[in-house]
């Protein structure tokens, strides 16, 4: 059965595809900055987050970068948690 590849880029030393969800390859050293990042969203926009952070006790980690989709930034919310906010480029 062969995957129903929607996107598919490298970045940073790994290798990025979209099946659906993200499946995302590469050698320790390139998986080392994704292993925390507990989830991936997709956002309509990035500009606000830092306000939204800020007034919510979370902090930007890393970015806002471009990336081969458009841009993103891993943020470490209050409790924790680690996310990867996306907006895409048209």
């Amino acid at each position: 059965m062969e995957a129903d590849v929607r996107t598919r880029f490298s970045h940073g030393g790994v290798e990025v595809a979209s099946i659906g969800f993200l499946l995302v390859a590469g050698d320790e050293q390139a998986l080392a900055p994704f292993r925390d990042v507990q989830s991936t969203v997709l956002v309509d926009d990035l500009d606000g987050l830092q306000a939204l952070l800020t007034a919510h006790g979370g902090k930007i980690v890393d970015g806002p970068n471009r990336v081969p989709t458009g841009r993103n930034a891993t943020v470490r919310h209050a409790g924790g948690v680690v996310i990867e906010y996306v907006e895409h480029s048209a």
